[in-house]
């Protein structure tokens, strides 16, 4: 089947007008929700909650905090774990051997989705110190999306990276 020049041209400004919809979608403000300063608040509240559990090394307190997902629960340098399990276990592993953990935040910023999804950015360093008294400081970057579900807002996905210096 031939397609003629004006259907080209007709394709053409449907594939424009498309285009145009999504920038145009993409750059407007979302509607302002009244209590976006409560819910962020909420966020930023859980993030320090998990923060506190993982430095008390309290795996499973960390993961009381974090959804059942098989779609793609951590990316984490490059490698992709898929379910929520496979993410416990990996934790645990990284936690091995250690006696004390402390993360400092430099940056942390929240941007909600909607009510009810937020995503939180941060860059910060992590101190760890082993069994064997030695100690280590790691720069990080993550992203974490949060869902709010039953009252409480919990771990969807994350994302983390260890950029070398």
């Amino acid at each position: 089947m031939k397609i003629s020049h004006t259907q080209k041209f007709v394709g053409a400004i449907v594939g424009l007008l498309a285009l145009w919809t999504i920038v145009s979608v993409s750059q407007t403000e979302p509607p302002k929700v009244s209590n976006n300063a409560t819910l962020e608040t909420q966020v930023h509240r859980r993030l320090a909650e998990i923060q506190q559990a993982a430095e008390a090394l309290d795996v499973e307190k960390v993961f009381g905090f974090v959804l059942d997902n098989d779609q793609g629960a951590l990316v984490q340098n490059g490698k992709l774990f898929l379910t929520r399990n496979e993410t416990l276990e990996s934790t645990k592993r990284g936690f091995e051997g250690l006696e004390k953990v402390s993360y400092k935040m430099d940056q942390e910023h929240i941007s909600l989705l909607s009510p009810t999804i937020a995503v939180a950015v941060s860059a910060g360093s992590s101190t760890a110190t082993t069994r064997d008294g030695r100690t280590f400081t790691t720069p990080f970057l993550q992203s974490v999306v949060l869902v709010l579900t039953n009252g409480g807002w919990k771990v969807f996905h994350a994302h983390r990276s260890f950029p070398r210096e």
